[in-house]
């Protein structure tokens, strides 16, 4: 099901709905066997998305209402699920630049492409306990959520999403003001919670929001691709000069430089597109949708209109 609030309906109803079903699909997800590796990555890659997916929701409520009892379990089954992910990210992102821009990687792409396959492998047997410990996590977590329906007013959720823009459009200045990796890091995280609360609220309109929502993932989605690259770039430099021959690494560093320094001047580009709408005018401006959306279900059909 979509990660949509039905807004004709009771919103802490609503809420506790949509958690329900992300959590119980990471719990599918994470059920895959280490044996599928395929289908393994993907669980992973596709439980944690789930997990901030729940994070995102509930940090759209009032402080008082986002317990430690559901807040908790997300954290540590993300914290479990991390080390296995951050190996495959590297492999992913390989996979990703021979794709696009297969010049960067040049004749460096096999070797790097068996080393981080070798890596993956061995991080996947040496973690996947944190599957498990995950998987515990998150089944606390489905008896917590069973009896929790928290007292929640449409106003509370327009309130969140303006802390929500607010917080990105201030971590989106600090990024660049200062342009340092912590600053970089928090900008990637508050985007992506921005993106994933209008995406929640976006039944208000969703013909409209839907693209609004594309725009801000595809923000936080080069951010991402900006902190993979450092992974693969760190990945490199460890490696000894016979791996690669000294003049393919340090080349390779050189370009991977390149690409990383150019991303966060293309997301400031399109961050001040998304952020051009101050936070209070855009909850107040989804707030009026849901207002219309709910006058115009209540207004009779009118006779002759087709």
């Amino acid at each position: 099901m979509a990660f949509v609030l039905r807004l004709d309906r009771d919103p802490g109803a609503e809420l506790a709905r949509v958690l329900r079903a992300e959590v119980d699909d990471a719990l599918r997800l994470l059920a895959v066997t280490p044996r599928d590796a395929g289908a393994f990555r993907a669980g992973i890659h596709d439980a944690r998305r789930a997990l901030r997916r729940c994070r995102a929701a509930l940090r759209l409520l009032p402080p008082d209402l986002a317990i430690d009892t559901l807040v908790q379990p997300l954290r540590a089954a993300g914290r479990a699920l991390s080390p296995l992910r951050d190996a495959q990210a590297l492999l992913e992102t390989l996979a990703q630049l021979q794709q696009q821009q297969p010049a960067l990687l040049g004749s460096a792409h096999p070797a790097l492409l068996q080393r981080l396959a070798r890596q993956v492998r061995a991080g996947e047997r040496k973690h996947v306990g944190g599957v498990l410990a995950a998987t515990v996590a998150l089944q606390t977590l489905v008896t917590t959520l069973a009896a929790w329906r928290p007292e929640v007013t449409h106003a509370q959720l327009w309130r969140g999403l303006r802390r929500g823009a607010l917080r990105a459009a201030r971590a989106t200045h600090s990024a660049h003001e200062h342009a340092d990796e912590a600053a970089l890091h928090r900008w990637r995280r508050r985007m992506r919670d921005h993106a994933l609360q209008l995406e929640l609220l976006s039944g208000a309109w969703p013909l409209v929001l839907a693209g609004e929502v594309a725009e801000r993932k595809r923000l936080a989605r080069m951010l991402g691709h900006w902190r993979d690259l450092g992974g693969l770039q760190a990945h490199v430099r460890r490696l000894r000069s016979t791996h690669l021959g000294r003049l393919s690494r340090d080349s390779l560093l050189q370009r991977l430089r390149h690409a990383r320094a150019v991303l966060p001047r293309d997301a400031q580009a399109l961050a001040a597109r998304v952020h051009a709408e101050p936070p209070r005018a855009l909850a107040l401006r989804v707030a009026r949708y849901h207002e219309a959306a709910r006058a115009g279900s209540a207004a009779p059909p009118h006779r002759g209109a087709f």
